[in-house]
């Protein structure tokens, strides 16, 4: 590409008002230029028109931040049993969906990969029909998107409803731009190695899969550093990483989780102790830092 696109993204738009309102103010003290927005949210209305008032010319490019995680399903409870639990909350852990999408066959795995469907078909259908929220990319809440019959279901829908995105996340962060800072070598946590690991198993299937539908996927840098994108850590490797998509005539794409939430009645379910730590932890103040003083970077 002509032109050196880089999206400073914003994960998990939406949990509250206030929490997309802290997200924004990176957007408008700082290099924030891309969200993905949370549909199962009960304030989405209100963090919609937030957005639209903040950025009335889009500017910000807008993604759908599908959700198996956290919360309850938009789609009716009776046509999603298999992902909730008995008080209609999802219950569905990433690993247990990663099982289930190669042990179940036949028609159970027919009837899972129909209740996904249906539920990223409402999840489309409320920020697209309600709110006209402009979607040009997608991704999921803890990257469940890259579990193979989630991102079968996905492509389906997309296919069905004559969808059309111009991206959609393959959240593995390439290792050369890594290999080629050796003062970070050793500052990966190993549980993103973990993740990165997962992940990457499926990652070319996945890729192959976007690209026969000319989907793009830009270069990510995320993983490795997830909840610890400090501004020493994307000053170190964002140049390593601008070469690498520049290379290949790519987008790059950072991603953060800069909205922190203050009280537990603001999480989407106050039963979880992980989640509770996820969106108070101090980690999304630093990010946010970062989102803010890193326009000079993106130059």
């Amino acid at each position: 590409m002509d032109n050196e696109i880089i999206y400073f993204h914003a994960d998990d738009y939406g949990v509250s008002l206030e929490q997309s309102a802290k997200i924004l103010s990176c957007y408008s003290q700082g290099a924030l230029n891309s969200i993905s927005v949370l549909p199962n949210v009960p304030q989405l209305g209100e963090c919609l028109r937030v957005l639209e008032e903040t950025d009335s010319e889009h500017r910000i490019r807008r993604v759908l931040h599908l959700n198996f995680v956290e919360g309850k399903p938009v789609a009716e409870q009776e046509k999603v049993n298999m992902l909730v639990d008995a008080t209609g909350y999802f219950a569905c852990s990433f690993v247990q969906l990663l099982k289930w999408s190669y042990s179940k066959k036949g028609e159970e795995r027919q009837k899972l990969k129909n209740q996904l469907k249906a539920e990223i078909i409402a999840q489309i259908d409320a920020v697209t029909q309600k709110y006209d929220y402009h979607i040009t990319a997608i991704d999921s809440h803890q990257h469940y998107h890259m579990i193979p019959i989630v991102m079968e279901a996905l492509l389906e829908v997309l296919d069905e409803k004559s969808l059309r995105t111009k991206e959609i996340r393959i959240p593995v962060d390439p290792v050369l731009p890594l290999l080629k800072t050796p003062s970070m070598w050793f500052k990966v946590p190993l549980i993103n190695w973990v993740k990165w690991g997962i992940l990457r198993i499926h990652a070319d299937r996945n890729r192959k899969l976007l690209q026969q539908r000319n989907i793009d996927s830009p270069v990510f840098f995320g993983i490795f550093f997830t909840c610890e994108m400090k501004m020493e850590v994307v000053e170190a490797l964002l140049p390593q990483y601008k070469k690498y998509a520049k290379k290949r005539n790519k987008s790059l794409e950072l991603m953060f989780h800069p909205g922190n939430l203050t009280a537990r009645y603001e999480l989407l379910d106050e039963r979880s102790k992980e989640l509770e730590a996820f969106y108070m932890s101090d980690n999304r103040f630093a990010e946010a830092a970062c989102l803010k003083q890193a326009a000079r970077l993106s130059r």
